[in-house]
Formats: structure tokens, sequence, C-alpha cells
């Protein structure tokens, strides 16, 4: 074999695995969110008239996720929802009627059905999707055990869209909360339809024998955990993080309390709080430790390659997706990092030195996602961009692997 015979080989062999490019987190997901929130689907007082105060009640409930400055949102048919046929016939009407009449803006908007072995699955998914499926964009599947199980709802969820008349694609974001599912997460992320894998953590310590507390359930579910968001990349997709369990309870404001002073002793900028009753400081001191809870658990999260969190309290938000958003110092210092490579990369370094380390393309990589979580929240603007004298295209491409597609 001589040198031209060998160059021939080696490009059939090049041309076979530059089919498999390198992947990414979010390689193959068409939106970007930090946070994910569930509204439940039905809400009523006790002894009340489903039709009228429930839908007064509902509608209301969730016509809040329009203004509620959370990136994703869903419907939730299934465990927010009473266990009980006769609530969820009117759950479900609810929901087309809410997903139909709100502006969601740039939000994405999603629902969650019952599993598909329960009785629900069946008028779940063929009302909502058939009344509004040309408004969603995805659904969040709970309690899956297979990915034959996933791959048969996605194809169920693909023909009723399409049946309707719908010409979206909807995604479908998968609970990983059983042991069975865990084992099976990259057949299961690997789905074309399925765009995200959600860390369920209480249902999946329910079904291995082991629990959650609020304080320790990042360290007693370490493995699965940390594994979710490397399992999902691998296929291109995104993980989800588990919700803390600690809620940011508001207190009941005192009665000779003005509007304006609660919400200062809630965010800690009342003059003189220590001359507040005891009982209402508490409570107070408790909610902020319930928030810092939900951002200690989000800036976990991010570190280690989640792409959000799941979010149970309106008041989580800031906290929750504020943990993906670095700070303006940050996020300049990472840009200018990744431009000062690309201008070493251009005129023949591979390494740019940082400090004290050496930044090469692995480093500046990750950087990367400094500068695109900054771009998302609006930390950085074009002008920023436009300041290093280099495009966007032309700093992402010189961070990423050459076969790599968009990240």
């Amino acid at each position: 074999m001589n040198l031209e015979s060998m160059r021939k080989k080696i490009r059939k062999v090049q041309a076979q695995h530059q089919k498999v490019a390198e992947h990414v987190r979010g390689l193959k997901v068409p939106y970007s969110r930090r946070g994910e929130m569930s509204i439940p689907a039905f809400k009523m007082a006790a002894g009340g008239n489903p039709e009228t105060d429930g839908r007064t009640q509902s509608l209301k409930l969730m016509g809040k996720a329009a203004v509620l400055p959370v990136d994703f949102f869903f419907y939730d048919l299934e465990d927010a929802a009473p266990d009980n046929e006769d609530f969820k016939q009117f759950a479900r009407r609810f929901i087309v009627e809410a997903l139909v009449q709100n502006d969601f803006g740039d939000r994405v908007a999603a629902f969650r059905p019952n599993n598909i072995r329960t009785s629900y699955f069946e008028e779940d998914v063929l009302q909502v999707i058939s009344g509004a499926g040309h408004r969603l964009q995805a659904l969040v599947i709970p309690k899956s055990e297979t990915a034959d199980e996933v791959q048969d709802v996605a194809k169920i969820v693909r023909r009723i869209n399409e049946l309707a008349g719908n010409s979206n694609r909807l995604s479908l974001e998968v609970l990983i909360e059983s042991p069975r599912a865990f084992v099976q997460a990259q057949q299961i992320a690997a789905i074309p339809e399925v765009t995200a894998l959600i860390f369920g953590a209480w249902d999946f310590a329910r079904t291995v024998g082991g629990e959650v507390s609020a304080e320790g359930w990042i360290r007693d579910q370490q493995t699965a955990r940390q594994l979710l968001p490397i399992i999902a990349a691998s296929e291109g997709k995104e993980a989800v993080d588990a919700v803390t369990g600690t809620l940011p309870i508001r207190p009941k404001k005192p009665l000779d309390m003005s509007d304006a002073d609660f919400e200062a002793a809630l965010d800690g900028t009342l003059r003189h709080a220590e001359q507040l009753p005891k009982d209402f400081w508490a409570k107070v001191v408790e909610r902020r430790a319930a928030l810092e809870l939900a951002a200690r658990d989000a800036r976990d999260a991010r570190a280690i390659g989640f792409a959000a969190k799941w979010i149970l309290h309106p008041d989580q938000i800031p906290a929750i997706q504020g943990a993906w958003v670095p700070s303006r110092e940050r996020a300049l210092e990472a840009l200018h990092l990744t431009a000062a490579y690309t201008r070493a990369a251009l005129t023949g370094s591979g390494a740019e030195v940082d400090g004290n380390r050496l930044a090469d393309k692995a480093v500046v990589g990750t950087d990367w996602w400094i500068v695109l979580n900054a771009m998302k929240g609006g930390v950085l603007q074009d002008a920023d961009f436009g300041a290093t004298g280099y495009s966007f295209d032309q700093l992402k491409r010189t961070v990423v692997t050459r076969d790599a597609q968009v990240m």
C-alpha cells in the first residue's frame, strides 16, 4: 500500500466518523429556559361548583403564567390536579381555555398529562392537544418506565397533533423517576422528540427506598443526579433539575403594617426590622432561608451541567433563574477571554494565558457557556460583541470543535 492508497483509506474512515458530530448539551433543543414552573390545572375551594367556582379559580391561577417572569411553565393534569375523573374532566377543559385565551409572549408553554398506564392519559392527550396543540411547545411526561413507552407516547402525541391540523412540533420533556427509567435514560434521550430529561427526586427516592431532605438531597442522590446531565448531553439534549423541597411561604401581613413595609420586610430593605413582631420576623427569616436554599441548589445544578431547574413557587423564580445569569463583570470577563483566544488562534497560538492558567480551547469553551447564559439573560448586548472586533459566529467557531453543529 502506497501513501496515496493510505490517503484514500483515511478519507473513507473519516467520512464514516464525520457522520457522528460532537454532542454537547442543547444541540438538539429548539428552546432555552432556566426555570420550569408547575401550574395546577384545577383549583377550587372545598364545596364549590367545579363548573363555575372551579373554572373561575383555575383560569385565574393559570392566567398568572402569562405574566410571571418564568421561562417555561406547564399546566399540570397529574399531581397538581385531583386524582378523580370528576375533576380531571374539568381540568382538561380549563387547560384548553387557558392556552387559547392567554398571550404567553416568549415563554415556553407546556402541559403535563397523567402517565400512559393511567385511565386519565387517553383523554388528557386527546382533548388538550386537539383543542390547543397549536399553542403548545412541549409536554412533560411523568413516571415513564422504558424508552419503548416514551417512543409510543411520542408517536401518539405526533399523530393527534397532525389530526388536529397543527404543523408545530411538540417536544417531550421526560421525568426520570424510577431505577428502570434511569437505566434507560440514554435510550429515552435518543428519541427525536425528547428534548430534556427531568430528575424527579421524590419519586426516584420512593422507588429506590431512599428519602429526600431539603438540606441533604443533592448529596444523598448525588450519583443519579450528576449523571443525568451527562446522559442527556450525550444525545444533544438537556437535563432539568428537581424541585427544592422547602417553599418560601409568605407570612401573614401584620394588621398595622403597610403593603410597602411588608414588601420591604420580605426583601430585607425595611429599616428597624428588629422591632417587628417576633413571630412575624421568624417567618420572614424562614422564608429567606428557603429562597437561599433554592438559589444554592440552582447554582449547584448549573455548575454540574443542568440547563434549568423546576420551580414550585413564584417567589423562587428570581432565585432559581438568576443562578444561570452571570454578573456583567463575569460575563465581560468570559467574552474577553473568548476574544483573546480567537485572536491568538488567528495569529498562530493554540492557547492564551489567563491570569495563572493556560486557557486552551477546552478552558475557553467552558467560559463560552457563561457568554451564552449572559446573552439569554440580557447581560450582554450586540454592542459588547462588536467591541471585541469579532462576530458572534467567529467567537463561537473558535471555541467549539471543528465538527460541532450550532451550540
